[in-house]
C-alpha cells in the first residue's frame, strides 16, 4: 500500500545500529503514514537479517543489492522502489538524529525540498575535529554555486516531495547524494532545518580519498547540468579551434590567394570565403557535439536540426560582418580578427540554441 513518507537509509554493516535506529524514527514519526526502506550493499555482518526481524513490528523492508556498492547509487535504488508523495533519506549510523525527522516532515507540507542542516541557526556539527571541519568547509564551499541559498549544501540527510524529482536524470556518485538530488529536481521551495551531527556510537566511518575524489567528480558533472553554457563554451572552443586551423590553412594554402577574384569584392576580402567554409565545418562538428553531449536529455524541438543551421547561417553572417569590420577599419590580420568576431557572438549562439533549438525536459 502507497506510503505518505518513504525514510530511505542505505546500510553497509551497520548491524548493530538498525535496532535503535528504527525504534527512534518510529518515536518521531509516530502520527505519520510511513516506511523505511533500507537498501543494503550485501553487508557481511547480518544487516539484512536484522531489518527482516524487525519488519514484525515495525513498517520496515530491506533490498539488498548483491552487486552494485555505494551510497549515492543505493539511494537513488531505493527512491526507485518507493512510491510515496515525500522521501527522506538519511545514514544509519545515528549521526543524524531521528527526531530532526518531526520538523523536517512538517517542513515538507509547505517546502518542495528540505535539507538537514548543521549550519542553519540552531544547528551544529558537534564534536568534530579541526581537520574535519576544514574538509566541511571546503567541500560546501566548493558546491555555493549550485545552491547558493543553502548553507550546508553536502548534509546528507534531506527531505523532498517526489514528484518534483526525475530519477533517470541522477548520476549517482560517491557520498553526496543530496546535492545531487537538489540541483536536478524541480523544486519551487527550498529551505533548510537545523540539526545537531551526534558522533557515531557504533561502527566506522567510511570517508576515504576515494570519497573526496569521487566528490570533485560529481561537482564537475552538477557545474556541467546546471550551467549547460560551460559545455557550450567547451564545444565552441573545440568548434573554434576548428574553425581557425581550417581557415589558417585556407588562406594560406598555396597558391594563395587561390579564391580571389581579381578586381572584384573578394578579391580585396579575400579571407571572407575561406572563413565561409571553415565555419560551415565547425557548424557540423559544434551542433553533432550540443546535439549528443551539451543538451544530452534535453529534447531537440520539432525540426530541430534545420532550426540549428538556420541560427548558424543567421550568426555566421554577424561573424562575417564582424570579421569584415575588423579588418577593414580596425586594421586586424584576418585570422585574429575571424577569433574576435566568433568570441563576440558566441553568447548570442548559446542563447538562441538554448531556447529555439532545444528544451528542456
Amino acid at each position: 500500500m502507497k506510503k505518505t513518507l518513504a525514510v530511505i537509509v542505505p546500510t553497509y554493516n551497520e548491524k548493530e545500529n538498525v535496532s535503535l535506529l528504527v525504534e527512534r524514527v518510529a518515536a518521531a514519526l509516530a502520527k505519520v503514514d510511513y516506511e523505511i526502506l533500507f537498501v543494503d550493499d550485501n553487508s557481511r555482518d547480518g544487516t539484512a537479517d536484522e531489518i527482516n526481524k524487525l519488519a514484525a513490528k515495525y513498517p520496515v523492508r530491506v533490498m539488498v543489492r548483491k552487486d552494485k556498492r555505494g551510497l549515492a547509487s543505493a539511494v537513488v535504488d531505493g527512491i526507485k522502489q518507493s512510491d510515496s508523495e515525500f522521501v527522506i533519506v538519511m545514514d544509519a549510523d545515528l549521526q543524524h538524529p531521528p527526531a530532526v525527522l518531526t520538523p523536517l516532515f512538517a517542513a515538507l507540507q509547505t517546502t518542495d525540498f528540505v535539507m538537514g542542516s548543521r549550519y542553519a541557526q540552531g544547528g551544529s556539527p558537534g564534536d568534530w575535529t579541526l581537520g574535519r571541519k576544514i574538509v566541511s568547509f571546503v567541500a560546501n564551499l566548493l558546491a555555493l554555486p549550485l545552491l547558493p541559498k543553502v548553507k550546508d549544501r553536502v548534509s546528507g540527510l534531506f527531505g523532498f516531495r517526489r514528484a518534483a524529482l526525475d530519477v533517470t536524470t541522477l548520476s549517482p556518485v560517491g557520498w553526496k547524494i543530496g546535492l545531487e538530488i537538489a540541483v536536478r529536481g524541480k523544486y519551487k521551495t527550498m529551505t533548510e532545518v537545523p540539526y545537531t551531527f551526534s558522533p557515531r556510537a557504533r561502527g566506522a566511518s567510511k570517508l576515504s580519498r576515494k570519497i573526496i575524489w569521487q566528490y570533485v567528480q560529481q561537482l564537475v558533472n552538477l557545474y556541467l547540468a546546471k550551467y549547460q553554457i560551460l559545455n557550450f563554451m567547451i564545444v565552441g572552443g573545440l568548434g573554434f579551434i576548428v574553425n581557425i586551423l581550417i581557415l589558417n590553412a585556407l588562406i594560406k594554402w598555396p597558391p594563395a590567394p587561390w579564391f580571389t577574384v581579381k578586381g572584384s569584392f573578394l578579391g580585396t576580402e579575400y579571407y571572407l570565403l575561406p572563413f565561409f567554409l571553415s565555419s560551415l565545418v565547425a557548424i557540423i562538428f559544434n551542433y553533432l557535439l550540443n546535439k549528443y553531449w551539451t543538451f544530452k536529455g534535453w529534447t531537440e524541438k520539432k525540426l530541430g536540426g534545420l532550426r540549428y543551421f538556420v541560427m548558424a547561417g543567421a550568426t555566421l553572417l554577424l561573424d562575417m560582418l564582424a570579421l569584415w569590420a575588423f579588418v577593414r577599419f580596425g586594421k586586424i590580420p584576418p585570422v585574429p580578427a575571424a577569433a574576435l568576431a566568433i568570441l563576440l557572438v558566441f553568447i548570442v549562439r548559446f542563447l538562441i540554441a538554448r531556447k529555439w533549438v532545444w528544451a528542456e525536459n
